[in-house]
Order: C-alpha cells, then sequence, then structure tokens
C-alpha cells in the first residue's frame, strides 16, 4: 500500500488537453495504488482564469468519488483561484490556512503540513513552522518552493518567478520533517538533507521543451521511504548523436536503440547529428531518416569530409595518429579538433 503518491506543477489550462489526460493517469495510478493521499504542490491551474472553465469537470468527474482524499495547496501560477471559497470536489481538501495546515493520516501515524501561497517573508513562514505541535509519526512538509538557486538538477520550464519562496537545505534540515514534498521544478529530483529528503515530483506532463523524458510522481510508503513512479504521459525528448567518418553504422545503430528505449506513444522526440562523416550527403540523410523513424531528426551539422581524408596532410596526421597509444575517446577528440580545422578553412588547403 502506498501512504502517499505526491504530484505537482500539472499547470492545466483549456487548450493543453494532454495536461488533464496526465492528471486522470496520476489520479489512476493513485487508486491503483491504494494510496490513502494525493498531494498536489501547487500550480494545479496554469491561470487563475482556467478555473471557471475547468472546475465543473473537476468536481463532478476528477475530484469525487474517489477512495483516497486529495490534498492541494495553491501555488504562484493559481493562488487567485484560491482567493474565493470554490468546492473542487467531494474527495478534494484544500489547504489554504496559513502559514500552514495539518493533515493526519492515522493509519499511517503520519501527519502532512501545507503551506500555501502566501506573501509573508518566507523566513516568518519558517520560525512558525519550527514552533508547531509536536507530531510523534512522519512528518512531511507539503510546499511550492525553490531549494537552493544553485541547486537546479531540474529546470524551472517556462516560470518567471524563479526564486518564487528561496529556502536552502540547512534551513529546510533545521525543521525536522521527514520529508518534503515540493513544487515549483517542472523535473524531477531528489535530495538527501541533513535531516529528511527534498523531492519534486516535476511536471506529470511536459509544458515546455525543456521538460525532457518520461514523466514521474513520487511515492511515500508507510515506512517513509520515497521513491518514483514514471508515467505514459505526454513528454518531450530529445538526445544530440556525434558522429565521425567510420562510426557511421555504429551512430544510425544507436539513434534506432535510443528511439526504441525513449520514444513512445506519448513522446515528441528529436534527434540531432552532429559531426562528420564520409558518405555521400544524401545516403547519409537518407540512413540518418531511416534510423530515427518518425522521430524529428535533423543533420545539418553533420559534415561530408570525404574530400579531407583524401588530403595528404590529413593522411600523414591520422598516421602520426595511429602511432600514440591513447584512448580511443581521447583519439576522437583529436581527429574531431583536426576535421574541424579543415572544415573552418573552407576549401583553402
Amino acid at each position: 500500500m502506498t501512504a502517499v503518491l505526491h504530484t505537482a506543477d500539472v499547470h492545466l489550462r483549456e487548450d493543453a488537453p494532454e495536461r488533464l489526460e496526465a492528471l486522470r493517469s496520476v489520479l489512476e495510478l493513485a487508486e491503483r495504488l491504494e494510496a490513502e493521499v494525493l498531494t498536489i504542490g501547487g500550480d494545479l491551474f496554469d491561470r487563475p482564469r482556467d478555473v471557471e472553465e475547468l472546475r465543473g469537470m473537476l468536481r463532478g468527474e476528477l475530484f469525487s468519488d474517489r477512495p483516497f482524499d486529495i490534498l492541494l495547496i495553491p501555488g504562484n501560477h493559481d493562488v487567485d483561484a484560491f482567493r474565493r471559497d470554490i468546492h473542487f470536489g467531494e474527495s478534494c481538501i484544500t489547504l489554504l490556512d496559513t502559514p500552514y495546515e495539518h493533515h493526519e493520516l492515522e493509519e499511517h501515524d503520519l501527519r502532512i503540513t501545507g503551506v500555501p501561497y502566501t506573501e509573508e517573508p518566507v523566513e516568518e513562514v519558517l520560525l512558525s513552522l519550527a514552533e508547531r505541535e509536536p507530531f510523534e509519526g512522519t512528518e512531511a512538509l507539503l510546499l511550492h518552493c525553490t531549494l537552493d538557486i544553485g541547486f537546479q538538477t531540474g529546470e524551472l520550464g517556462d516560470e518567471e518567478e524563479a526564486r518564487y519562496f528561496p529556502v536552502t537545505a540547512d534551513q529546510l534540515s533545521e525543521l525536522g520533517f521527514d520529508c518534503y514534498l515540493a513544487g515549483h521544478f517542472h523535473n524531477h529530483s531528489q535530495r538527501r538533507l541533513e535531516r529528511g529528503t527534498f523531492v519534486y515530483p516535476g511536471t506529470p506532463a511536459s509544458t515546455s521543451t525543456t521538460e525532457t523524458n518520461q514523466r514521474r510522481v513520487v511515492e511515500l510508503d508507510p515506512d517513509g521511504d520515497i521513491g518514483f513512479h514514471s508515467l505514459d504521459t505526454f513528454h518531450y525528448a530529445s538526445s544530440t548523436f556525434s558522429v565521425l567518418p567510420g562510426s557511421e553504422e555504429e551512430t544510425f545503430e544507436r539513434i534506432r536503440r535510443w528511439v526504441d528505449e525513449h520514444v513512445h506513444e506519448q513522446t515528441e522526440a528529436t534527434v540531432t547529428v552532429e559531426g562528420f562523416h564520409s558518405l555521400d550527403e544524401e545516403a547519409f540523410h537518407r540512413r540518418v531518416r531511416e534510423a530515427g523513424g518518425d522521430v524529428e531528426v535533423s543533420d545539418t551539422h553533420a559534415s561530408e569530409v570525404s574530400r579531407v581524408q583524401a588530403h595528404p596532410i590529413y593522411k600523414r596526421f591520422e598516421e602520426r595518429l595511429k602511432e600514440h597509444d591513447w584512448p580511443p575517446e581521447e583519439k576522437n577528440a583529436v581527429r574531431r579538433r583536426m576535421l574541424e580545422a579543415f572544415v573552418a578553412e573552407g576549401g583553402a588547403w
């Protein structure tokens, strides 16, 4: 059984149906895992006006008659959606009390403390949390924040307020929570603090091309352990492949393997090929397209260099290169620099 499934930054909007479908997928996963609570760490909506178009559907279909509670806090994008007394569904609990509000799961001896969007200074909110009523079980903090501005393993997507509610790992560790279920960063990441574990689930569906690879949600089990679950939802994927003369076939095979592994029905993928090759340009382009299948492929940064390879100076370079007992990757780096120098001369040689 899963105690808590955590997502954030859904950014629902009427003209982005893939985000609504991603939310459906998260709800279905929570039901399959028999979660007791689904937490949404802010920015359920992309804009306050999207509430008017979507709240009826949420209340009537998605957020009612669920076998689990849905705990929701406002984020910086959708705080105005919660200024009024709006009912989102019988299964939905909005944590709006500032500076924080508790929700207990007695069966799992777990307390979730939610910090909604607030205009109070960060230091005052943290002080209030430090003075909270003690709890003997597992404690989770649900918040929408920027952790350590230098710690950015995930992108913010199209976020403008990159420093919204900035906190540090040291500040959070002093609070003594067992886990920190966060929102605001749009790619997933996990960090072990001096006390507790901090996680961003990322968006359940990509909202910009910077949010690449399969999307995830966070699972908190009854023992307080944290893990990630992959979602079969819309996402971007991209990869760049380098080619050198003699490695063309290997490059085509690497592209095929990457496509097989990373491109699914819900993926919008792009492949870029750069470097140098010795095939006819039309043939190389055709082979790259074949390897990529239905994926968008660009090979405009891959140059045909058979004429360079035939030049006496380059031939002598290759002979000298063979004399060195260097690792293959080091030889390829030197070879690449040499080819770049020849191509940069533009035929002057």
